[in-house]
């Protein structure tokens, strides 16, 4: 289960349209079917039903947006996907949340002849059982959407890119040094001149390089990761979790009250910033 989830799904106008539609689903879902004699199980009048079912949505709505929020700030602070392994304990964790809640208020709002852990088993099982369909869609939908996004990156990849070495590596032709541009695959999609090469951009799933062509900037989207693609030319150096650098392009190292930032040779080309993790490699690159 190493294989990692779609990355919409950490996406902010994603979250919202995940967590609205699980509430509003299983809303729905207890009020028309009341499943498992839910209303005698809350010991409580059919009227009163839909106005609790409400309550009960609504604890579940605020314990994903508070899940799913420290979801989106876990994988942005630290730059990573969730595996499949990932995301399904954290459901787990999220299903259990939203139990131990709804339990507390159906023990409540009930006649209290049962403790409150007696009919926790209940209440888990009823919650897995009505949240388990939504999820399952959500994650569906987000898996074809990501596999939209790749067809369409797929048929707007140039035709002409050079396919005769292999990833990663470097070809000379006695005149110019081409670096070779893999996707997580293994599959060449791009080679170019490493005196046109000016930064490669982490951009979630994907890393977008950007590279002189015919006087302007072009970029070039691919399926991959700067850890993956470092090491693959002495003058690309890491100098950010985010970007990777032509050392050869490098006109100027700035201290700004930001921190240190690189100033590529070009106009067209914002300053790149230099993290602390980083900072000492590049000045010593810059001593040598």
């Amino acid at each position: 289960m190493s294989k990692k989830v779609p990355n919409s799904l950490i996406k902010k106008q994603n979250i919202v349209k995940l967590v609205l539609f699980v509430v509003f689903f299983a809303f729905l879902f207890i009020i028309i079917f009341k499943p498992f004699n839910s209303n005698k199980f809350l010991s409580i009048s059919t009227d009163r039903f839909a106005a609790y079912a409400s309550i009960i949505a609504a604890i579940g709505l605020g314990v994903l947006v508070i899940s799913r929020l420290l979801m989106y700030i876990y994988c942005n602070k630290t730059g990573k996907s969730l595996t499949y392994t990932n995301y399904i304990t954290w459901v787990l964790i999220e299903v259990l949340s939203i139990s131990l809640f709804c339990n507390l208020f159906a023990w409540l709002i009930g006649t209290r002849k049962l403790g409150y852990f007696d009919i926790l088993p209940d209440t888990i099982s009823y919650t897995s059982a009505i949240l388990f369909l939504p999820y399952v869609i959500t994650l569906l939908y987000f898996e074809l959407q990501e596999k939209n996004i790749d067809l369409e990156k797929l048929k707007a990849m140039p035709m002409d890119t050079p396919a005769n070495t292999d990833s990663g590596n470097t070809a000379n032709d006695g005149k110019h040094t081409l670096i070779n541009l893999s996707d997580d695959k293994g599959h060449l999609k791009l080679s170019v001149d490493i005196d046109n090469l000016f930064f490669i951009e982490a951009a979630d799933n994907y890393v977008n390089i950007y590279y002189s062509n015919k006087d302007k900037i072009s970029k070039f989207c691919l399926r991959n990761s700067l850890k993956n693609m470092e090491n693959m030319n002495p003058n690309l150096i890491r100098c950010h979790r985010s970007y990777m650098v032509n050392f050869s392009k490098v006109k100027v190292l700035r201290k700004e009250k930001e921190g240190l930032v690189i100033e590529l040779d070009s106009k067209d080309i914002p300053d790149i910033p230099i993290s602390k993790t980083y900072s000492a490699k590049i000045i010593q690159a810059l001593s040598n």
